[in-house]
C-alpha cells in the first residue's frame, strides 16, 4: 500500500471517474484483491472486460476469483452501479460494445452486522448441529476494505458531535496500527508518512481543518500518543480489521439508516405516497414470504414504465410497492430473493426475472450447492445409502468444478466414493482422469450411468440421484445463514439491517 498523504485519493474514492476509460470496455471495480507478488495487501483493483456479453453473476465469479472469495461466500456479493444507487440482479446481461464504456462495483450486498460479532449468528452446515464462522478471511478482508471506503468517503452517516469525533479518531488509530502491522513498520514510521486525516471521514477532515493551528496541532499530538500507546499490541492485521468493523458497527448503531427503496405503496387498489419513517410496520421475516411477482403498472388503462412488485406471505397477506423503473424493481426483488436464499432455502427463487443462472443450472441438473463432503455422505445415508445412489454438488473450493459422491458396495462393505468433474472455458465437462468430454452434466451422468465407473478399485454405478430438497433439514443448501430480521412495510419495503448500499 503506497504512503498516504492528506491529498492522496482514498480506497474506493477515485480521483477521477472510471467512466472516462476507453470505450468498448466493461470495468468491475474491486475494493480489495487477493495478495499476489505484484499486488500488495489491501490493494484495490479493476477487472476489464472487452467485447461480448456477460451476466452479472459471471462477472461476480471472475471478481470472486480475483479476491480469493470461495463459492460458499459468493452469494453475499453483487454488482452495483458506479454511484451505488442501484444493484443488478444476477442474470442481468451486460453487452460490451464499441460505442461506450461501463463501470460497475463489486460489493458485499447481503450482510447482517452481527455476523462479525459474538452473537448467535453462524453458518450452519446441517451436520451434527456444527457451526462454523460466518465469514471467511477473504470476505472479512473485502468487507473491511468496503466498509473503510464507505466510512472515509462519507457514505456512512456519522453525527459530528464530540463523542462521535472521538470514536472516529479511535477508528483511525486502529487503521494506522493495521497499516503499520502490514507494512512491518513502527507506528512512528507510519505516522510520519501517513496523515491521520486520510483515515477519517471527509466531513470530519473539513471540520478539523477549520480549527486553529494550535487546535490542529493538539489533535495531532493526542493522536500520536494514542497510536504509540497501543503500538505494542500483538494482534495481527486481520484481528485489527475485525476490531475496526465491530467499532464501526457500534458507531453507526445509534443512527443506523436501513436500506430503503422509495416507491409508491399500493394499498386497497389506491396508489399512496410513501409515509413517514415513524409509521414503519414489520411485514414479515424472509422465511414467511410465499411469492414475489413483478408486473407493469398502468394509468387509465394504458401501460406505463412503472413496475409493481407484490410480496405475498404464507398467510396470504399482500404487500405491493410501485417502482418508477424496471431496473429499480429488479434491484429490490433481487434483494428479497438473495436474503431468502441465505436465511431460508438456498435452492429457491421467486421469479425468473432475477434468478441466478448458476442456480437454474443446479435445479436442472439436480445439483447441490458447495456443500461439504461430510454433508454429502450424511445426506446419502439418510436417503438409504443403497449402491448406485449418488449426489452431485458444486465444489466448495473451485467455481469450475463439481463433485460426485456415489454409494458403492466394496469387499469391506458399504463405502462412499468421490469423483471430480471439471468444466472448461467452452462449457464442456469431463471426469478427472478421463479424456472424454461432454457438452452437459446430464450427458456425462447419463453416459456413465449406463457404462459405469471405476474408482479406487471399486466399480460404481449411477442408478439414482439424491437431489436437493426444499427447506427443512433435508435441504440441499450450501449453507443456511442464521441471523437478521425481515421486511418492513410502508415507506416502501425497508430491509433491516442495511444491504451495505
Amino acid at each position: 500500500m503506497a504512503p498516504l498523504g492528506e491529498e492522496t485519493p482514498l480506497i474506493g474514492e477515485r480521483s477521477c471517474s472510471l467512466s472516462s476509460t476507453e470505450p468498448g470496455t466493461l470495468q468491475v471495480y474491486l475494493y480489495h484483491r487477493a495478495p499476489t507478488p505484484r499486488a500488495p495487501p489491501d490493494s484495490a483493483g479493476v477487472l476489464t472486460f472487452t467485447f461480448g456479453e456477460y451476466t452479472a453473476e459471471e462477472l461476480c465469479v471472475h471478481a470472486a476469483k480475483a479476491c480469493g472469495v470461495l463459492p460458499v461466500c459468493h452469494p453475499l456479493f453483487a454488482l452495483a452501479t458506479e454511484d451505488l444507487s442501484c444493484w443488478y440482479p444476477p442474470n442481468h446481461l451486460f453487452t460490451v460494445e464499441d460505442a461506450r464504456s461501463q463501470v460497475v462495483v463489486y460489493r458485499i450486498r447481503f450482510f447482517f452486522p452481527n455476523w462479525c460479532g459474538l452473537g448467535q449468528s453462524h453458518r450452519f452446515q446441517l451436520l451434527n448441529d456444527r457451526a462454523s464462522p460466518v465469514l471467511d478471511y477473504p470476505v472479512i478482508d473485502y468487507l473491511f476494505a468496503q466498509s473503510r471506503s464507505d466510512f472515509i468517503g462519507g457514505r456512512v452517516e456519522v453525527a459530528l458531535s464530540l463523542p462521535r469525533q472521538e470514536q472516529c479518531l479511535s477508528l483511525a488509530v486502529l487503521d494506522m496500527l493495521r497499516i503499520a502491522k502490514e507494512k512491518r513498520q513502527s507506528p512512528d514510521e507510519v505516522f510520519n508518512c501517513v496523515s491521520y486525516k486520510s483515515c477519517i471521514p471527509e466531513p470530519l477532515r473539513c471540520q478539523i481543518q477549520q480549527h486553529s493551528f494550535l487546535t490542529r496541532k493538539r489533535i495531532r499530538r493526542r493522536f500520536s500518543k494514542s497510536l504509540r500507546r497501543i503500538g505494542g499490541c500483538q494482534a495481527d492485521g486481520r484481528h485489527l480489521k475485525l476490531k475496526y468493523l465491530l467499532d464501526l458497527e457500534r458507531l453507526q448503531r445509534p443512527a443506523a439508516a436501513p436500506r430503503c427503496f422509495w416507491g409508491w405503496g399500493v394499498l386497497g387498489g389506491r396508489v399512496c405516497p410513501p409515509v413517514s419513517p415513524q409509521s414503519r410496520q414489520h411485514f414479515c421475516d424472509f422465511p414467511d414470504i410465499a411469492d414475489v411477482s413483478i408486473k407493469q403498472a398502468s394509468r387509465d388503462g394504458s401501460p406505463v414504465e412503472n413496475r409493481i412488485v407484490t410480496l405475498t406471505k404464507t398467510d396470504n397477506r399482500v404487500l405491493e410497492v410501485e417502482f418508477p423503473t424496471l431496473q429499480e424493481a429488479h434491484s429490490f426483488v433481487a434483494l428479497i430473493d438473495g436474503y431468502y436464499r441465505l436465511t431460508a432455502d438456498a435452492h429457491h427463487y421467486f421469479c425468473k426475472e432475477v434468478a441466478p443462472p448458476r442456480l437454474l443450472e443446479d435445479v436442472e441438473n439436480q445439483c447441490h450447492g458447495p456443500i461439504s463432503s461430510e454433508f454429502a455422505v450424511n445426506k446419502l445415508k439418510a436417503a438409504g445409502g443403497h449402491p448406485g445412489l449418488f449426489l452431485l454438488r458444486r465444489s466448495p473450493q473451485d467455481f469450475d468444478s463439481y463433485l460426485l459422491t456415489v454409494c458403492a458396495e466394496t469387499r469391506s462393505g458399504q463405502d462412499y466414493k468421490r469423483c471430480l468433474i471439471r468444466r472448461d472455458e467452452d462449457g464442456n465437462f469431463w471426469l478427472s482422469g478421463l479424456a472424454r468430454r461432454f457438452c452437459s452434466l446430464r450427458e456425462l451422468l447419463g453416459t456413465y450411468g449406463c457404462c459405469g465407473l471405476q474408482a479406487e478399485g471399486a466399480r460404481l454405478r449411477l442408478a439414482t440421484c439424491c437431489p436437493p430438497l426444499p427447506k427443512g433439514d433435508g435441504a440441499g443448501a450450501a449453507v443456511r445463514w442464521r441471523g437478521g430480521p425481515g421486511v418492513t412495510s410502508h415507506t416502501a419495503p425497508e430491509i433491516q439491517p442495511a444491504d451495505c448500499a
